[in-house]
């Protein structure tokens, strides 16, 4: 390898580590104001009109993911969270959204099965510090929140948050 190619190999480094830096940094801020600690207390009603309760998922991690149907970033990644919901317990959030007849045909029209919890008024999302959607909260088995993530999340990169929060 030339001398000119090693230059450039190294500034393209360069350039991906300064961008996830800055990346890391951006959702640190935007995830500031997010809640820490233990969720397995936390309980809600389903669109389905059933009750859940995370401490019914101990011994295995959540993917606990607050989205809504007018969001472009959200539509892009819902077939991932649908994919990630048939390996593990996931709770959706469906926040700032125009209501139940809505959400429904949304769930409806793709094909979405993973259970939603309704917050139209955004009330729980703003409890969980949130300004925006989407958003992701990776629990241990313990209910603990181990990653909050906001924005658009790969389904590798959901996938690996909640392996993680196993070891």
């Amino acid at each position: 390898m030339s001398t000119q190619s090693k230059k450039r190999w190294y500034g393209w480094l360069l350039y991906i580590v300064f961008f996830l830096v800055i990346m890391q940094g951006a959702n640190w801020w935007k995830t500031r104001d997010a809640p820490s600690g233990n969720l397995s207390g936390f309980s809600g009603q389903l669109m389905d009109g059933t009750t859940f309760s995370i401490a019914e998922f101990a011994g295995k991690p959540v993917l606990f993911h607050f989205w809504a149907t007018w969001c472009p970033i959200c539509d892009l990644q819902k077939n991932s969270v649908q994919s990630i919901s048939e390996d593990y317990p996931v709770i959706s959030i469906a926040s700032w959204s125009e209501g139940k007849a809505e959400v429904k045909a949304y769930i409806l029209e793709n094909q979405l099965s993973f259970p939603v919890m309704l917050d139209n008024s955004g009330k729980l999302a703003q409890e969980f510090g949130l300004k925006g959607v989407p958003a992701s909260f990776i629990l241990d088995p313990d209910g603990e929140i181990r990653f909050v993530e906001t924005g658009y999340s790969t389904e590798l990169g959901l996938r690996f948050r909640l392996w993680l929060s196993t070891l």
